[in-house]
């Protein structure tokens, strides 16, 4: 363990140690980011935008790209996958080592197929499958072990009677299959699905599902939506009288969207968090540096991280700016892809990363964390440890 922490620390130490003071006022190495500015996704990508601009500015301050500059060039696909895929082809044509993003689950399984021979795709959201040694990587934890680390939360809270409401974009597809897939896994046996309802993510209202959720005698509720969508759920179920605890993904855990719910937020609602809302992280812990340098960088910058959009990006961007760095400017999309499908106890913020995993995304299910959100105090806090067992006398809190 002591050999696996050093190493987990030198490589990281790669990504934002102080190399030659601050990068040159030579021409920036270019990188494209794909994001949803407008639409519906518009909540998580101006936070990402806002994220990029904060490891752009501190990375330079660290070395950059062996002094020269890195950009971070953001280009709006209108949370529409039919414009993420235009935008992806216009910069797969340009031959890059990489292109970041985009923030949703439909858009970056729109965009996977213009990726299979290169540029390396790092998306920014976990709901995707990348090919096995692919060029096609995803943030934090792979969707099954994702979604198995959620309903350990809920079994452990005694909630095994369930309802999910889901979307019928290709997020909520793709949510629907993975949970599918995790519900046969023994540990999860005593879990029944009691109502399984679907919507149209452009529909005004849930009127129908949120009645057939009220008479279906579960005991919390899975939704798989994400942006407005979301508080479309939420207000349907508050107005059918649901006064069950909801879960749902990190795509929502953002204070400014949360915040237009509060006349009809439920009164306790869970999101998986990440590591750093965990209190007393152990001393140890080889997670401790690189929060260290996330909370130094924001900090920085005087500005709040947003934990459902900005660890999404800073690991994603740490990884693919530690393999610039090692194989230098000109690498190419076959060399930076090699060198992420190497990495071995890379520790990030979201976890020890290990691509030897072979799903693109490098992290198991320990690395779920649960929280909730204080609407008086507007801020996010940890109801679980790490791999989603909850914490004592810690619950979702209104």
């Amino acid at each position: 363990m002591k050999l696996q922490r050093i190493t987990a620390l030198i490589l990281f130490c790669a990504v934002l140690a102080v190399s030659a003071g601050p990068a040159s006022s030579a021409s920036p190495y270019n990188i494209d980011v794909i994001l949803s500015l407008t639409g519906s996704y518009a909540f998580v990508g101006g936070a990402d935008a806002q994220g990029f601009k904060v490891f752009e500015d501190y990375a330079n301050r660290h070395g950059g790209l062996r002094g020269q500059p890195i950009h971070f060039d953001v280009h709006d696909d209108q949370s529409s996958p039919q414009v993420a895929v235009q935008l992806s082809q216009a910069m797969v044509a340009k031959h890059p080592a990489v292109v970041l993003g985009s923030n949703g689950g439909s858009l970056c399984s729109a965009m996977m197929p213009n990726y299979k021979d290169g540029p390396v795709m790092y998306c920014l959201v976990p709901s995707i499958y990348p090919p096995k040694d692919g060029y096609v990587f995803a943030t934090q934890v792979a969707l099954d072990p994702f979604v198995n680390g959620m309903i350990r939360y809920l079994q452990l809270r005694g909630w095994t009677r369930l309802a999910i409401i889901s979307s019928t974009d290709g997020s909520g597809q793709v949510d629907d299959v993975s949970t599918n897939n995790i519900l046969k896994y023994p540990e999860n046996k005593n879990v029944q699905i009691v109502d399984w309802e679907h919507f149209n993510p452009s529909d005004i209202n849930i009127t129908a599902q949120a009645t057939h959720v009220k008479g279906s005698n579960a005991q919390a509720v899975i939704v798989w939506s994400a942006g407005t969508a979301f508080g479309t759920v939420l207000r349907g179920l508050s107005d059918a009288g649901v006064t069950l605890p909801v879960e749902t993904t990190n795509a929502n855990m953002h204070a400014a969207q949360l915040a237009q719910y509060l006349t009809f937020y439920p009164k306790e609602l869970v999101m998986p968090g990440v590591p750093y809302l965990v209190p007393n992280l152990p001393a140890n812990s080889p997670l401790r540096a690189p929060i260290a340098e996330f909370f130094a960088a924001f900090k920085g910058a005087n500005v709040k991280p947003e934990p459902g959009s900005a660890p999404f990006l800073w690991d994603a961007a740490s990884i693919v700016l530690s393999g610039l760095r090692k194989l230098g400017p000109t690498a190419t999309a076959a060399d930076l892809k090699n060198y992420i499908l190497g990495l071995r106890n890379f520790a990030g913020i979201d976890g020890v990363y290990d691509f030897s995993r072979g799903d693109g995304h490098g992290l198991s299910d320990q690395s779920v964390v649960m929280a909730s959100w204080n609407t008086k105090t507007q801020e996010f806090y940890a109801v679980s440890g790490m791999g989603g067992i909850p914490l004592k006398n810690v619950v979702g809190d209104r």
